[in-house]
C-alpha cells in the first residue's frame, strides 16, 4: 500500500457536498492537487466557479440545493458522469450552522435544520451507493461537529441534526462493512473559516478557545483535511464506524 506516497490518491474520484467554501473548499482543492477528480456542489455559482478554477481541470462544480431531493438526484447523476461512472470516496461536508434560540423553534425551523444538516447526507449517500460499489476506495466520511457534544447554545436544532449523523454513520458502517465500504465521521471544533471570522468569531472567542484547547493555536481548514485524507486512504482500511474529533484538544475522548 502506497499510503504516504504522492501517488496514493492519483486517479481516484471524490464526490463532495459543500465544496464551494470553508472546509469543503479546502477539501476540493487539496484533493485535486493530489490527483483526484472532484465533483462538488453548492448554491453559490460564483463561489463554485472560483473553486472549480482552483482545482486546475480536475474539478467540476454542480450548482445544487441539497434541501431539495430532486436536486440531489441530479447532482449525483451529473457527478457520476464526470467521475466516469464510479466513486472512490464520498465526503458529506455540507452544513448550515445557523444560530437559533430554542424559544424560536417551531416545526418549520426544525424541518429546516434536518433538511440542511441531516437529510442531505442520507440521500446523497443512498443515491451514490451504486457508484461507490463500483469504486476502489469505498470510503465515506460524514462531517459532524463538536457543538452538540459539549452542549453549546444556541445550537439545539443544529446539534440535534448533526448528532443524528453519528447514528447514521455507525449504523451504515455496520450495514456496508461486509462490502468493504467504510463509513466514518469527522467532528471539527470551531474552525477559523472566512465565514466564521466574518460573521461570528470575536477576539474574546479566540482567547477563550486558546484557553480551553490543549493546543495553543487556532485551527483552520488546513488542519482538518489531513485527518480526512487519512480516513479516506488505505491506511484506514481497518477503521469504520468511528468519529474523529479535530478541535485542538478542547474535548477529549
Amino acid at each position: 500500500m502506497e499510503i504516504f506516497s504522492d501517488r496514493a490518491f492519483a486517479g481516484k474520484s471524490l464526490l463532495l457536498t459543500g465544496g464551494s467554501s470553508g472546509i469543503g473548499e479546502e477539501i476540493a482543492v487539496q484533493a485535486a492537487s493530489l490527483g483526484m477528480r472532484v465533483a462538488f456542489c453548492g448554491r453559490n455559482a460564483e463561489a463554485g466557479a472560483r473553486v472549480e478554477a482552483r482545482c486546475q481541470g480536475r474539478g467540476l462544480f454542480i450548482r445544487c440545493d441539497l434541501t431539495v431531493p430532486a436536486e440531489i438526484a441530479r447532482f449525483v447523476d451529473e457527478a457520476g458522469a464526470f467521475l466516469g461512472g464510479a466513486v472512490d470516496y464520498l465526503v458529506n461536508a455540507a452544513a448550515t450552522d445557523s444560530r437559533l434560540d430554542f424559544d424560536g423553534v417551531d416545526e418549520k425551523a426544525f424541518a429546516s435544520f434536518v433538511n440542511s444538516d441531516l437529510r442531505p447526507a442520507v440521500l446523497v449517500t443512498r443515491a451514490a451507493l451504486e457508484l461507490l460499489r463500483r469504486g476502489e476506495g469505498k470510503s465515506i466520511v460524514n462531517f459532524g461537529t463538536t457543538n452538540w457534544m459539549i452542549g453549546l447554545a444556541p445550537f439545539t436544532l443544529y446539534g440535534a441534526a448533526k448528532s443524528g449523523l453519528l447514528g447514521f454513520t455507525r449504523a451504515l458502517a455496520r450495514e456496508l462493512g461486509r462490502e468493504m465500504i467504510r463509513v466514518n465521521m469527522i467532528s471539527p471544533g470551531w474552525i477559523m473559516t472566512e465565514k466564521q471570522l466574518k460573521l461570528y468569531v470575536t477576539e474574546q472567542d479566540k482567547k477563550d478557545l486558546l484557553r480551553d484547547q490543549a493546543l495553543p493555536f487556532l485551527l483552520t481548514a488546513e488542519e482538518v483535511v489531513p485527518p480526512l485524507l487519512f480516513l479516506l486512504s488505505e491506511g484506514a482500511r481497518g477503521i469504520t464506524g468511528q468519529n474523529l474529533i479535530v478541535d485542538g484538544g478542547k474535548r477529549m475522548e
